[in-house]
């Protein structure tokens, strides 16, 4: 058809111009006046005009076939089509009428029109019905499908990524079909592999990147930098296009500031999510009530804001930006489609909600959390020259402080194992199988018979250097490192050598560790470390490169026998200095004795040889400046010597030339070939400096695990915490003794639908629903909720923090601190611990509060472990004590979706007035403390214990009001058997004849120790 098409146009075209110059010559007749070509076309149209009949003819003709291929060479129209977009009618096609405009014409949308998009629902459907209802709708589903292809946009996924020089990754997404906007709390230490694994978990049709982007996360979002343009036809010819459209936008759009006005603009949950209202003292507000946001003065900015902190971070600076990058796009689209003033737009990409997101296989952390449990803390360095920014990467000049991740990364031997090491930290993992492969790892480096192996690890790791940074600096053509005080320490050459040498250590060490045969860091090695190739790449360092004489001339200094002219060069330079002392004592020849001046004659590089006397200080040159027949040329004077040239010096320069010059040329040729030989290795070396950082991770978590006696954790799909003599692990350095005490929570059994969304997150399949099925309420004697009390000082803080700090370290893959652990896996740690006050946020610090226990509430899900300390202070006793009911009571009121819940009160208001009533999955304990009212000091009255005391019957003694220190005083059924078999076992041992009969004694003790049962 389109060949067809162009003849017919071709033809049209020919008797056209025929036509146009036969009534050209006509027009030249006597009869006519003469025609000029440029009023001819005029003169034709004319009516008056007297042409023949074959003329006119002819133009007639020439006129239908042109407007016959010009039909047949559009494209066939269609009818116009309605589609439902969020209620509204819209109609098809409206935001693609301008064709002519594609992506390269003014159109940045049409490439994306074209795109793959999701399967329709009707073929997808389709599937489960017979085939004679698949044959009789086949004519419908092409149709649909070609409707499809025209616009689909509410499969659209609009996704906004950002990483900084800092390292920290920011995410926001839209998805048209839900109308919901998500957010990524801010990821710490991120890269271009953590974008990949977003762009893997939310398959978004649009990518949007800041022009201050890394190339890096450019060149893994365009690997092949495809050309994303359509054809002249709106179609795209290029088969190969990526799935998603990929855009560079200003960095303006993804500014904080303006990112939080318009999400502040968007009014988002004004029908419904949290409701903020502000009441004083005396005012009833009532739950049948309906509020309206004026009534209740939450028309300011202000009060958006809080509303949207009840759903989201806004303290996430970086997704907040690429929020308001997304948000600016779907603008440019609406405006695209509406013209201004159309009411319907407001329909097109509209945000409903919000919520925020995880990574697969990624515990949920925020800043507040990190800063409340003491994961990671940075404070000022001790030493002032290192305060501010440095030049060894990082941005802040501090150093880690007192923090769990600080107990490990001095352990650390590498710069790419300290860095890992962190990333584990920061993003805890919940895929089963890595966590316990860390734990498997770190069980067989801390075997007995591996002490050995361990230390050999330590020792090699401890030499081995980034081999990406050593590549880098090859690459641009450097010889040695980046320390000016001692460049050949830190050279490209040694580190290269050494890093070859040890990575065959460590392979050695690995084929040595017991019971290793199944690690899977150890087999990484034995099958990435090319032993061949390691040892190939040292032998051709040490084959070329002179190290003892580098580090004498600190620079990169050729073995002899490496280049003959090299080496010739280099004899005869080596010879030059007795050359000079004679041709010196020649010259001192020609100088008056009278004089009495020394002459010396020296070689500089690149000047050549010349000769020096004393400088004569009446005349300001030499006091000798050669003889008649052999004048001396001046080249320069010192402060004392003046420099000459005579005949014998430029015939030196001529015969040996610039030696020097040429001897560095040739060692900079040769170390060039050498460093294109090394190079061809870099993919061998750099992927094996970053498996060595992946091995001293886990070296400095297994030794950390050994410095601070911790134990392995089972880590399990139940959702369960059971901790058996747990401790903080910062809080037991700081004190001379640690009271270790037990934990027991069980979260809710959940429902299918929340066992189907827990596994679209983890790894782990469907195992956990088989676990735990049905809606049943959790027992007496497993709580979900345990609500604690206690005296000021007494530990529930410390309490509060250690369970956390366990259930995070389980799942970073490492040794908690406690005797024994099982841990479940857990999606979220969410805590109300500490305030995070600051200028920039103009809020009270009760405000402050309110925002993160309404973003742990909206937050939580059944596998969550929810840390509450304290929270309702800040306000009347009776509206905080309310306040802290009503949370409890609502997590309580989740039924099989409640969470694991922590928490500590002052508020005996809740006990008194019976707002929280005993009741199955609640639980309540106290911090024990000894009182002494016969004591005669007053700070001996009061001794505390820092144990945990399980207190069930706690709150119904309160609310009889007996007395409840002499209650807590009673010791437990358990504890006073246990006294009852110490004294029994004392009074025994003074019994017992030591000297007499050692040897039952010792069989008694192995009877008892092999009688101790393994934690459940």
């Amino acid at each position: 058809m389109p060949v067809l098409a162009t003849a017919i146009n071709v033809v049209g075209l020919l008797l056209l111009a025929h036509a146009v110059y036969s009534a050209y010559e006509h027009s030249l007749l006597p009869s006519h006046p003469v025609t000029t070509r440029t009023t001819l076309l005029p003169q034709i149209l004319n009516p008056n005009l007297d042409l023949p009949a074959d003329i006119t003819l002819e133009t007639l003709i020439a006129a239908f076939l042109l407007c016959a291929g010009v039909v047949l060479a559009s494209p066939g129209l269609k009818p116009i089509r309605w589609n439902v977009w969020a209620g509204r009618l819209e109609r098809g096609k409206a935001a693609r009428e301008w064709k002519g405009v594609g992506v390269g014409g003014g159109n940045p949308y049409a490439g994306l029109e074209e795109r793959r998009s999701g399967r329709p629902l009707s073929v997808a459907s389709s599937r489960t019905f017979g085939g004679d209802y698949q044959r009789v709708n086949a004519a419908e589903q092409h149709a649909s499908d070609d409707f499809d292809r025209e616009f689909n946009g509410l499969d659209e996924v609009i996704m906004a990524v950002n990483l900084t020089d800092r390292g920290t990754v920011g995410c926001a997404y839209y998805v048209a079909r839900s109308e919901k906007l998500y957010f990524m709390e801010d990821v710490k230490l991120g890269s271009a592999d953590t974008i990949e694994s977003l762009k893997t978990f939310v398959d978004p049709t649009v990518i949007l990147v800041s022009s201050k982007c890394d190339e890096q996360v450019i060149d893994r979002l365009d690997p092949e930098g495809r050309d994303d343009r359509a054809s002249l036809d709106g179609r795209s010819t290029d088969q190969t296009r990526l799935p998603y459209l990929l855009e560079c936008r200003p960095n303006a759009e993804f500014g904080y500031d303006s990112a939080r006005n318009k999400l502040v603009n968007l009014r988002i949950g004004q029908q419904g999510g949290p409701r903020v209202t502000f009441v004083v003292p005396g005012d009833v507000v009532t739950e049948q009530e309906d509020h309206d946001d004026r009534d209740a003065g939450f028309v300011g900015r202000q009060g958006q804001l809080l509303r949207l902190a009840g759903w989201i971070n806004v303290e996430s600076h970086i997704t907040v930006g690429c929020a308001g990058a997304v948000l600016t796009y779907l603008q440019r689209r609406r405006a695209t489609a509406y013209l201004p003033g159309d009411e319907a737009a407001g329909a097109m990409f509209r945000v409903a909600t919000v919520e925020m997101f995880t990574l697969r296989d990624s515990m949920f952390i925020n800043a507040d959390t990190l800063l409340s449990l003491q994961i990671t803390s940075a404070e000022s360095h001790p030493n002032a020259q290192n305060q501010g920014p440095t030049s060894k990467g990082s941005s802040s000049g501090a150093k880690e402080g007192l923090s769990v991740y600080g107990l490990f990364h001095h352990l650390a031997k590498t710069t790419q194992g300290r860095t890992l090491l962190r990333q584990y930290f920061v993003r805890p993992s919940m895929n089963l199988e890595v966590i316990n492969e860390r734990l498997h790892t770190i069980s067989v480096l801390l075997r007995r018979d591996n002490t050995t192996s361990l230390d050999q690890l330590v020792d090699n790791l401890a030499k081995v250097k980034n081999m990406r940074l050593v590549t880098v600096n090859l690459h641009k053509g450097i010889s040695s490192g980046l320390n000016k005080n001692n460049r050949v320490a830190t050279s490209v050459w040694p580190s290269i050598r050494n890093f070859t040498y040890h990575a065959l250590r460590l392979i050695d060490t690995l084929l040595e560790l017991q019971g290793g045969e199944r690690l899977g860091i150890r087999n990484k090695i034995l099958d990435r470390f090319d032993k061949k190739q390691l040892a190939a790449v040292g032998k051709i360092i040490t084959d070329v490169i002179d190290f003892e004489a580098s580090k004498d001339q600190r620079h990169t200094v050729v073995l002899a026998g490496v280049d003959e002219e090299l080496d010739e060069a280099k004899r005869t330079y080596d010879g030059i200095e007795d050359l000079l002392s004679h041709v010196a004592s020649h010259i001192a020849e020609q100088v008056p004795a009278e004089l009495d001046s020394k002459v010396n004659v020296i070689f500089f590089p690149q000047i050549g040889f010349l000769i020096s006397i004393r400088l004569q200080e009446s005349t300001g040159g030499g006091i000798f400046e050669g003889t008649d027949e052999d004048p001396w040329e001046r080249m320069f004077a010192t402060e004392s010597n003046a420099y000459y040239k005579n005949s014998n010096m430029k015939e030196m320069d001529q015969y040996f030339g610039d030696i020097y010059g040429r001897i560095c040329d040739k060692e900079i040729e040769i170390v060039q070939a050498l460093g294109e030989r090394v190079l061809e290795y870099d993919g061998l070396l750099n992927e094996a400096s970053d498996i060595c950082g992946e091995l001293d991770s886990l070296v400095a978590l297994a030794r950390g695990a050994k410095l601070h006696n911790f134990c392995r954790p089972r880590v399990t799909e139940e959702n369960v915490i059971k901790i058996k003599g747990g401790r903080h692990p910062l809080q037991e350095l700081t004190v001379p003794a640690f009271v270790a005490n037990d934990t027991y929570l069980v979260g809710g059994a959940g429902t299918g639908d929340d066992v189907a969304q827990f596994d679209a997150l983890t790894s782990q399949g469907q195992a956990i629903a088989s676990f735990y099925p049905g809606t049943q309420r959790q027992p007496a004697d497993r709580p979900s909720t345990v609500l604690m009390t206690g005296a000021n000082y007494s530990g529930k803080s410390v309490y509060l923090k250690q369970v956390a700090i366990i259930v995070y370290m389980a799942h970073i893959g490492s040794f908690v601190p406690a005797d024994a652990a099982k841990i479940g896996l857990t999606d979220k740690i969410l805590t109300r611990i500490s305030t995070r006050e600051s200028v920039s946020r103009i809020q009270s610090a009760f405000m402050i509060d309110l925002q993160q226990i309404s973003l742990a509430l909206n937050l939580a899900t059944r596998r969550s472990l929810l840390v509450i300390d304290e929270f309702g202070k800040g306000t009347e006793s009776y509206d905080g004590a309310g306040l802290a009911a009503g949370v409890f009571e609502h997590l309580l009121q989740r039924g099989a979706n409640t969470p694991k819940v922590l928490g500590a009160t002052h508020f005996h208001e809740i006990f008194e007035a019976g707002f929280l009533p005993p009741r199955d999955g609640l639980g309540f304990a106290h911090m024990e403390v000894r009182v002494d009212g016969d004591a005669s000091e007053l700070d001996e009255q009061i001794t505390y214990l820092y144990n945990y005391r399980q207190a069930e019957e706690l709150i119904v003694l309160a609310a009889r009001g007996e007395d409840l220190v002499e209650a807590c005083a009673e010791l437990p059924e358990d504890e006073l058997a246990e006294l009852q078999d110490a004294e029994r076992i004392a009074r025994d041992f003074l019994e017992v004849d030591i000297h007499g009969q050692p040897r039952e004694i010792l069989d008694d003790l192995l009877t008892v120790a092999n009688s101790t049962e393994d934690f459940p």
